[in-house]
């Protein structure tokens, strides 16, 4: 570690003296905490722009990058047809304020796509999409209940800002997980009505549906934990817990916030087969562009129409992000979905590559993913399908070897709770790169 450094601070000077301006301007120097020294060490480094597959650092550093924003650059940095559709709009103006036949098109291109989206509403980010669907759901039903699983992150909202990373002191026992908010500041009464529940436990889940079945609106899951690395459904556990929620009559709210767009055109709705009351979207819609979604049947979105429940803002459906969606989701759709082909491949070379690197190294780790998005965690177990089983996980070895990544070219987010994402601009040359900076790491972690 100390070897790298020496190498690293030489190269990395503009970054480590803007990281000491932010601290004077920005609370821990970051707009997110993810970003910060309290992850990267010894400090972050800072970008300048970004290229297809790859980030230019303020000193002029190139990284191959893995991280693709947290998922939202499914196209490559840069990509001409998102660049040409934004440059364009913003000519033509910033926001009005008024309807636009823009937002109309892109919400033919969402119904077109999205196996269960009726009707769409358009919202800035993530967080406002759950937090939308959630009050819809309640809106619809007259229930104030929800169900959400240990470990998922659905928004910085309070109502969900609950056991997203509980220490396994706080967590409670599988069998009555504790509802554990999300640092201070967020009144116990904010997530009264939230119900927490263990993740790829059916038998579990169901319990507390029947148990709170008559004051529960909706049931709120990712599809795949993608905010915790990488841990996906057991075998038929989505369709099981859907069912579950018809038999007691509670809305299946699906968070496709990352999974949208990404895992197929339809999201992991339709890579899974599944029929959610209500959807949500976000990052890989515009390929960067803030922008989200909140969808689902007509009947149940109706509720919007009648006033009868709330959704408005200045930015919702903003031209600027409109058109990089309506650009975005033309290049997703192109060729029968061509670039969903080439992302399979890619992320299948470079889990089978990241396996055999790992199997060499003699380090005990496991890589998981599908498609596009993928995680190795550092442990002795042949799988991780659990929260609990990824906090178990050697965290601290996951951050050296990201910080190992980094410093040989290779941007891997150092905490194991993000993961990796590929993007179309990566090639195959890019996979095998990724796979021999990953055995150099490993070799580095091995010799001490």
């Amino acid at each position: 570690m100390k070897e790298s450094l020496i190498d690293w601070e030489p190269k990395t000077k503009t970054s480590r003296a803007l990281t000491e301006r932010a601290k004077a301007v920005l609370p821990d120097g970051v707009s997110s905490p993810v970003r910060g020294a309290g992850v990267f060490d010894p400090y972050p480094f800072y970008v300048a722009r970004g290229e297809g597959a790859y980030l230019e650092d303020v000193d002029g550093n190139r990284y191959l990058d893995t991280v693709m924003a947290f998922g939202p650059v499914i196209l490559g940095h840069g990509h001409p047809a998102v660049t040409h559709a934004v440059q364009e709009q913003a000519a033509k103006g910033m926001i009005y304020g008024t309807c636009l036949p823009l937002e109309i098109e892109v919400a033919e291109a969402f119904v077109r796509m999205v196996p269960t989206a009726e009707l769409v509403r358009f919202v800035p980010s993530g967080t406002e999409a759950t937090m939308h669907a959630i009050r819809v759901a309640r809106g619809y039903t007259g229930k104030p209940g929800i169900v959400k699983f240990e470990g998922h992150y659905h928004g910085n909202h309070d109502q969900v800002l609950v056991s997203v990373s509980p220490s396994l002191e706080e967590a409670g026992t599988e069998a009555d997980p504790a509802s554990v908010a999300v640092g201070a500041g967020i009144p116990g009464e904010h997530y009264a009505h939230t119900r927490v529940a263990v993740w790829n436990d059916l038998d579990a889940a169901e319990r507390v549906i029947r148990q709170n079945r008559d004051e529960l609106a909706a049931v709120i899951t990712e599809p795949v934990m993608a905010n915790k690395g990488f841990i996906p459904p057991e075998q038929g556990y989505l369709k099981a817990l859907q069912q579950i929620c018809r038999d007691n009559d509670v809305l299946f709210v699906l968070d496709e916030v990352i999974t949208g767009f990404r895992l197929a055109p339809g999201g992991a709705q339709e890579a899974f087969g599944l029929e959610p009351d209500l959807s949500t979207f976000a990052k890989a819609i515009a390929n960067g562009a803030p922008i989200g979604a909140f969808t689902g049947r007509r009947e149940i979105m109706s509720v919007l129409e009648s006033g009868r429940v709330r959704h408005a803002g200045t930015y919702n459906a903003s031209p600027l992000c409109l058109a990089a969606a309506k650009a975005t989701m033309g290049e997703l759709a192109r060729d029968d979905g061509a670039v969903y082909r080439h992302l399979e491949a890619l992320g299948s070379s470079l889990i089978a590559g990241l396996r055999e690197v790992i199997d060499a190294s003699g380090i005990p780790a496991v890589v998981q993913g599908q498609g596009s998005m993928l995680q190795v965690y550092f442990t002795d177990l042949p799988r991780i399908s659990t929260y609990r089983e990824a906090l178990r996980s050697d965290q601290a070895l996951f951050s050296r070897f990201a910080h190992e990544m980094i410093r040989r070219g290779v941007f891997v987010h150092p905490d194991v709770f993000e993961h990796w994402f590929l993007s179309a601009a990566h090639t195959a040359a890019d996979i095998d790169a990724i796979v021999k900076t990953a055995a150099e790491a490993l070799d580095a972690i091995s010799s001490g």
